[in-house]
């Protein structure tokens, strides 16, 4: 999702029995000031899927924002699922504000050595290492461009077909394999095959400052592209 799409999303525009997120109004930054648009797109109101683990994360954090209103006596005059405490929307720059200061916190791991802070990237940025990791590990292209809601597969080709080294290889080889052998569950480029999670580790992402040829780079502040 883009991060217009997140200041804007609503708790209607989420389907829990369905596990389902349909982002239907962003809220976008022009010199600061906050508008409420129609998606960049008309692929942008897409219906996505959730994972358990993001559903279960939304459950937590509805219930937790119906209690502190109710605490404080507050109602829920914008639906809006990211709000300040007393309901108030949040300035698009805040998420991104935010996670720039997460990343310089993150502690993790490298050739058995801590270190803290993560390379510095645009919030946007995340949509490239998602698209990357996806096709690395096989999700069709297809199916990536409708989740990132670009206006056609041909977009997401040309930007994310030279992300990746290799990947012509691994389908000839994992086409072969299965004709000449037989299905293979370990077969290379398979979602969680080392030889996807290596490629993903290893593809470039478009530029920081690149933006998709055939789209309009969008809201200022950080939150535009593709």
């Amino acid at each position: 999702m883009r991060r217009a799409e997140l200041a804007g999303l609503r708790w209607g525009d989420i389907d829990f029995p369905r596990a389902r997120l349909t982002p239907r109004l962003p809220r976008v930054v022009v010199n600061y000031q906050v508008h409420e648009s129609d998606t960049k797109t008309a692929s942008g109101r897409r219906s996505l899927a959730l994972d358990p683990a993001t559903l279960e994360a939304l459950r937590d954090h509805r219930r937790r924002q119906a209690e502190e209103r109710a605490l404080a006596e507050i109602g829920d005059d914008n639906d809006l699922v990211f709000t300040w405490p007393d309901g108030r929307p949040l300035h698009p720059d805040l998420i991104t504000d935010w996670f720039q200061r997460h990343a310089k916190r993150v502690v993790w791991r490298q050739d058995g050595q801590q270190r803290v802070g993560l390379p510095v990237i645009r919030l946007h940025d995340v949509r490239h290492s998602y698209a990357t990791a996806a096709l690395a590990a096989g999700i069709p292209a297809k199916i990536v461009s409708e989740r990132l809601g670009h206006a056609n597969v041909q977009i997401t080709l040309d930007t994310y077909s030279h992300v990746v080294p290799g990947l012509d290889e691994q389908a000839a080889a994992t086409v072969a394999r299965l004709i000449l052998e037989g299905p293979d569950t370990t077969s290379v480029g398979s979602p969680g095959s080392d030889a996807a999670n290596s490629a993903a580790k290893t593809g470039d992402a478009p530029h920081s400052g690149e933006e998709v040829r055939g789209e309009d780079p969008g809201e200022l502040g950080g939150g535009g592209g593709i």
